[in-house]
C-alpha cells in the first residue's frame, strides 16, 4: 500500500478552512492507498473547551467527508475529530473508505477538562487488516498494548496533537523513537506517527499552564517506522510517505512497561501534579459539558 501521512498546520482554523486545506494536499499526493491524518485533524488540536463548537454529533459530518474525501481520491483515510455522543465529548479517530467508516477509536486518557475519557477500543478492522490506534497519550500507556498484544495486526497507527520544548527536539526524538521502535520490532508492521505543527493554543489545568509558560508548540517530527518498503519522494512537504506491503503479524516480542507507562518518565511529576490535575478536570468536565 501507499501510505502517506500528513503532517497538518495546527494554526489554520475552522471546519470548512480545515477540510479545504486538507484536501488541497490530499489532491497533490500520488496514487495514495491510505491517507492519515493526526489527532483532532478536523477542528485542529486544541486544549480548551473552546473545541467544543466543533462537535460532530454521532460522527455524521466526519462519516459523510471522510467517505467523500476516500471516494474522489480512490483512498482509505484516517482522521482525527471531536465527535459528540449522548451529551458527551471524545478525541475520536476513524478510518473509512468510500463505502463506509470501518471503525471508530476514542482517546482512552483524553484531555480531562475537555473530553469523557474511559476504557475504549483501539483496533479498527479494514479489509487490509486489523489496525491498532492509540491518540497521543494512550500510545505511551500500557492498557494499548494489553488491548492488542494477542491480535493480528497489519499496521498500527499513532495520530498525535503533541506539544513539546521547540528548544529540545532531541529530546523529543529521542522519545518518539523509543516507544514507536518499541512497537515496530514487536510486531514487525509500520508503524505511523503522525503529528501536528504550530503554536499551543491556550489548554486548561496546571499541566497546560506549565506547558505555555515553557513555550511548548507543536513541533511535528513526524515519521513512519518500519522495516521494510519503499520511502516516497512527494511535492507535498506535508507529507511522508512509504510504499509497503501490510502483511498481518502477531506480536513476537514483548515490551517492557514501567508501571503502566511505556517510558520512565518523571514520577514525582505524574503524582503530585498531572493525578490532581486530572482529577480537576474530571470535575470541571462534569460540570461544564452540560451547560454550553
Amino acid at each position: 500500500m501507499r501510505i502517506f501521512a500528513l503532517e497538518l498546520d495546527n494554526d489554520i482554523k475552522g471546519l470548512d478552512q480545515r477540510k479545504h486545506y486538507i484536501e488541497s494536499l490530499i489532491a497533490k499526493l500520488q496514487s495514495p492507498d491510505l491517507i492519515v491524518l493526526p489527532e483532532l485533524a478536523l477542528c485542529s488540536y486544541m486544549g480548551s473547551d473552546a473545541i467544543w463548537k466543533y462537535a460532530d454529533e454521532n460522527s455524521q459530518m466526519t462519516s459523510v467527508w471522510a467517505m467523500q474525501i476516500a471516494e474522489k481520491y480512490n483512498t482509505y483515510i484516517a482522521v482525527g475529530y471531536l465527535e459528540k455522543y449522548k451529551g458527551d465529548y471524545y478525541n475520536s479517530y476513524l478510518i473509512a473508505d468510500k463505502s463506509k467508516v470501518y471503525g471508530i477509536v476514542r482517546k482512552s486518557e483524553g484531555e480531562s477538562y475537555i473530553f469523557k475519557r474511559g476504557d475504549f477500543n483501539n483496533i479498527i478492522s479494514t479489509p487490509f487488516g486489523e489496525v491498532g490506534v492509540a491518540i497521543c497519550y494512550d500510545s505511551r500507556r500500557k492498557h494499548f498494548y494489553e488491548r492488542i498484544k494477542d491480535r493480528k495486526l497489519s499496521i498500527i497507527l499513532f495520530p498525535h496533537g503533541s506539544p513539546n520544548n521547540p528548544n529540545d527536539e532531541k529530546s523529543e526524538r529521542k522519545t518518539n523513537d523509543y516507544f514507536c521502535d518499541a512497537y515496530q520490532r514487536a510486531f514487525d508492521i509500520p508503524v505511523v506517527y503522525i503529528n501536528s505543527i504550530g503554536k499551543m493554543d491556550f489548554m486548561l489545568g496546571k499541566t497546560g499552564k506549565m506547558m505555555m509558560d515553557a513555550g511548548f508548540r507543536l513541533n511535528g517530527l513526524s515519521k513512519i517506522y518500519a522495516s521494510s518498503g519503499t520511502s516516497i519522494q512527494s511535492d507535498v512537504k506535508e507529507a511522508i510517505g512509504i510504499d509497503a506491503e501490510l502483511i498481518p503479524k502477531v506480536r513476537r516480542q514483548d515490551i517492557r512497561f514501567y508501571g503502566n507507562d511505556i517510558n520512565k518518565g518523571n514520577f514525582l511529576f505524574r503524582y503530585f501534579i498531572l493525578k490532581p490535575d486530572i482529577r480537576v478536570g474530571i470535575e470541571f468536565y462534569e460540570k461544564m459539558k452540560d451547560n454550553f
